[in-house]
């Protein structure tokens, strides 16, 4: 197993990084989680064909931030999204790591912990909020070991969120 390394977010996309994304959303396993259309995969490939490379981030970013998750000198291994909420300086993130064989080594969390020091440190977010369907256990753990508390809970779905200051207290604290 290859425990987490240090990994970073990377904001710069390439091409083979949109097809590596390709291929993770034909994984119904990556996707049994997310909210992305039935033919993601087909419209990650039309973008890589229709835009420049420098073109991708730009795309990619129009509703937040989209951000690569990589270890150190190796491409990228999943994503995290912040997307930008009605409530000012509020993002609700989203995180996948799609190689699945890297899953329940940690590298959700340390991709999530970093999110979270981009949004709350340099960004100033007031808030993050995480929606995680019910059976989805592992992402449950993640948030919750990254300081965020369950805000609302319906049938299917659960709303996490952590504020700055729950942030900062989660730094100091180390729980």
């Amino acid at each position: 197993m290859d425990k987490a390394a240090s990994i970073f977010l990377r904001t710069q996309i390439e091409p083979q990084d949109v097809r590596n994304m390709a291929d993770w959303m034909r994984n119904k396993r990556v996707t049994k989680y997310l909210n992305e259309a039935e033919d993601v995969s087909g419209q990650l490939e039309q973008l890589v064909d229709a835009l420049p490379p420098p073109l991708l981030a730009c795309r990619l970013n129009q509703r937040g931030r989209f951000l690569l998750v990589c270890r150190e000198h190796r491409d990228s291994i999943g994503f995290v999204r912040l997307v930008r909420q009605p409530e000012p300086d509020s993002y609700e993130v989203v995180f996948a790591i799609g190689d699945e064989e890297l899953w329940g080594n940690g590298f959700g969390s340390q991709a999530l912990q970093e999110a979270q020091k981009q949004a709350f440190l340099d960004w100033r977010a007031r808030k993050l909020t995480a929606k995680i369907y019910a059976d989805n256990v592992r992402s449950m753990n993640t948030v919750r070991r990254c300081g965020f508390t369950c805000e609302k809970r319906q049938d299917s779905l659960a709303r996490y969120s952590i504020t700055m200051d729950e942030y900062l207290d989660h730094l100091k604290t180390g729980s």
